[in-house]
């Protein structure tokens, strides 16, 4: 969300801060969710039931924090380019936190009916929600100026009037925000009365990656969601609780990357014992055929040798 820094009329919510210590958490998380997306892409992990899901929230982690980060490289000189990187922030925002919340659906979906087979068939409504709304919704931020250059910070900010309802706050950021942890809430409740079920059900290993995606964004969201809605009427809660609250949902992608960290570290590791395995078994085929090259019996020799071999086995242990 955002720094504050307040004027007499209004304050300023700095949503791209330009100094390196206000950045360290949505650096952790661009370095961790980066990491995921290329190994992700690298293995080809999004083919695999709910990896797509991952690698999703993974990608709106990566686009929302480097969307911060690129003012250290690209300071802001306009309302133009604030409009710009509000477009990428806005979606990172709300895609990675619809995500989260779409995690807990597919969790009750994947007790109800016992099995992970019924993801793939609703992904075409998880895009609409967690790609398509936010996209527009980001778009729509930028003709309406909610981020604007401010001369004071020297960097993109929202202004809001303090204690008043602020229309573009909400639309952007806390009633989507609301909505996935309210979801999550309720989905998490009706898999609950699924439960007695799980027994019974063969989702696999990834059925943890279900449960704890939505618990970090409840974890990760709900402190500053309160702090946030509660200036609007009228609190001041002080600017330590309210940049401790920021500094823990900008280590959201952080968290949820080492939540998938153990899945990735396992399918690397299968990978690179396979191909070893795989090398190891060549070369002993290797070997094989220049013993029998060297032995002066062909390929289909040892075949019918070898098949022989197991028919008379066969018999014996007949």
């Amino acid at each position: 969300m955002a720094d504050f820094s307040f004027e007499e009329n209004y304050h300023e919510m700095v949503y791209f801060p330009l100094t390196f210590s206000a950045l360290i958490s949505p650096l952790l998380s661009a370095l961790a969710t980066t990491t995921v997306v290329l190994i992700s892409l690298i293995y080809k992990f999004y083919k695999r039931p709910l990896s797509f899901m991952v690698l999703a929230i993974n990608t709106a982690h990566v686009l929302f924090c480097f969307s911060k980060l690129s003012v250290l490289v690209f300071q802001p000189r306009s309302s133009f380019h604030c409009s710009i990187i509000g477009i990428i922030n806005v979606f990172g925002l709300e895609s990675a936190a619809l995500w989260g919340a779409l995690f807990a659906h597919a969790f009750y979906i994947t007790l109800k009916y016992q099995c992970i087979d019924k993801i793939p068939s609703i992904m075409k409504y998880y895009l609409i929600i967690a790609v398509l709304f936010p996209l527009i919704n980001g778009i729509i931020s930028a003709l309406t100026n909610y981020f604007v250059y401010s001369p004071t910070a020297e960097t993109c900010v929202h202004r809001i009037v303090y204690g008043k309802f602020d229309i573009f706050v909400n639309l952007y950021a806390i009633f989507p925000i609301w909505l996935a942890c309210i979801g999550s809430i309720v989905w998490y409740k009706m898999a609950i009365n699924k439960i007695s079920d799980l027994h019974s059900a063969e989702a696999g290993g990834e059925m943890w990656v279900l449960m704890i995606y939505p618990g970090v964004m409840l974890v990760c969201w709900s402190p500053n969601l309160v702090a946030q809605t509660a200036i609007q009427f009228g609190a001041t809660p002080s600017s330590t609780l309210t940049n401790s609250f920021l500094f823990l949902v900008n280590l959201q992608g952080f968290f949820d990357a080492v939540v998938y960290g153990k899945s990735v570290k396992e399918v690397v590791r299968d990978s690179i014992s396979g191909y070893f395995g795989k090398k190891r078994s060549n070369t002993n085929e290797t070997v094989m055929l220049d013993d029998m090259n060297h032995r002066g019996i062909s390929s289909s020799e040892e075949y019918l040798l070898t098949s022989g071999e197991f028919v008379e086995s066969i018999n014996s242990s007949q």
